[in-house]
């Protein structure tokens, strides 16, 4: 499984999608578009940091987010 696995398996009827992308980005310190295009597999964190998060609250290994 990777992030964009993670996040569309996430369900559709509830917030977890919008609570799961404000809370990456309130710990990263980032805008939720940002997250929002970490998801989509459109581009990837520059900082190790911000892997670091991913991993955390996904529970995906690092090496397999991407």
């Amino acid at each position: 499984m990777n992030l964009s696995n993670f996040y569309y398996n996430l369900p559709e009827r509830s917030a977890p999608k919008s609570d799961f992308i404000r809370k990456v980005a309130r710990r990263c310190n980032v805008g939720e578009p940002t997250v929002r295009m970490w998801v989509k597999g459109k581009c990837k964190p520059s900082m190790s940091e911000h892997m670091k998060v991913l991993s955390e609250e996904t529970g995906i290994n690092i090496n397999d987010l991407f």
